[in-house]
């Protein structure tokens, strides 16, 4: 056969794959025809992969298959970012155990105060065992955790809530699973909102007038790089991210100072976490950091609010990026507009609006 026969079967056959591959992928699309989902399970956080009038099998997001009880009476946790986002959500009188609490959350949620303790990041499987709540909800990578609590006979569930993306399906889970579906869905709906009313006003923002800025955790030197939700909410609030393109296995990568000075940004947040080992002063007061423009300026600044922090994953974080644009861009969005917004977002998430001086912002 010529060299051309030859190339012109060869082109029919790819041709004829190419045909094939693109039927199978429209059947896929258009879903079975006796109106089951096409999407196989585990795929998605959130997924019901099979339900009854009292159980839910659901993906996770650790992508595992988890069978719960409809509508849980009683939750145990150790991971404290859950906390929020089941009293967020309505339901923080069913937590029944808990690592650890903050002041703020008890006086919200004051039956938090009597919840058993079942340990402080790390689960106390003997305490767990004895409490037997209807569902214990932990970190998503922590799958060793999962499986142990889940093997004593207690339903687990992961979240992740790393991005603002992870933030919408953990709202989503955590509102299928606890009955609270509705509310669930007014709480993406207002971050949602809120994330975009950012975004827009950050887009008129000309690339030669956004500053410069990073995060810093609770230990001088450790910066929030580009995967962080930290990182995110600076770019969300139009600034550059000094620390975007750092990486590193650990959450808040240390840069260091020497990077930081060469780094030289128009600001410096300060995580608000209880953990931290340095304040503002003490930036302002170390002679090393004194010709950094954010220094010279007086724009070192913690993250508020003193009573409940900004930067903490959950629908709250939508504040702390709202406050970083206030700072960075006033024109844009003013002191008193912010107020507005954290009166809103606390009259839908706790119930109740709060002073800037009961707050402390």
């Amino acid at each position: 056969m010529s060299r051309t026969g030859i190339m012109k079967k060869t082109a029919a056959f790819l041709i004829a794959v190419l045909l094939l591959m693109t039927s199978v992928m429209a059947t896929g699309c258009s879903g079975k025809t006796d109106g089951s989902s096409s999407e196989a399970p585990g795929n998605a956080a959130g997924t019901v992969v099979s339900e009854t009038d009292t159980e839910l099998t659901i993906v996770d997001q650790a992508g595992r298959e988890v069978t719960v009880t409809r509508d849980p009476g009683s939750i145990a946790l150790c991971y404290r970012v859950v906390i929020r986002f089941l009293i967020n959500l309505g339901v923080g009188d069913r937590i029944t155990g808990i690592g650890k609490s903050e002041p703020f959350l008890e006086e919200v949620q004051p039956s938090l105060k009597d919840c058993t303790d079942v340990g402080k990041g790390v689960a106390d499987i003997e305490a767990l065992a004895e409490l037997k709540p209807d569902l214990f909800i932990h970190k998503a990578s922590d799958i060793e955790t999962l499986e142990a609590v889940q093997k004593i006979g207690i339903p687990a569930i992961g979240i992740e809530v790393e991005t603002p993306e992870d933030m919408v399906n953990a709202l989503g889970l955590l509102g299928k699973v606890c009955g609270a579906e509705e509310k669930a869905q007014e709480l993406i709906d207002y971050y949602q909102g809120s994330i975009e009313r950012s975004r827009k006003l950050a887009e008129s923002i000309r690339d030669e007038d956004r500053v410069t800025a990073i995060v810093m955790g609770s230990s001088i030197g450790k910066v929030a790089d580009g995967s962080m939700l930290q990182g995110r909410m600076l770019e969300t609030a139009g600034a550059v991210n000094c620390a975007a393109d750092l990486r590193a296995t650990e959450l808040w990568p240390a840069a260091g100072a020497e990077q930081i000075f060469n780094w030289d940004p128009d600001y410096i947040f300060i995580t608000g976490s209880e953990g931290s080992v340095y304040t503002a002063d003490d930036i302002y007061n170390d002679p090393a950091w004194s010709e950094l423009k954010a220094v010279r300026n007086k724009h070192v600044l913690v993250i508020p609010s003193e009573k409940d922090s900004w930067e903490f994953p959950g629908v709250i974080s939508a504040l702390g990026i709202e406050y970083m644009m206030t700072v960075m861009y006033p024109d844009l969005l003013s002191e008193n507009e912010l107020v507005k917004n954290v009166e809103s977002f606390y009259e839908l998430a706790y119930g109740r609006a709060y002073s800037r001086k009961e707050l402390g912002y």
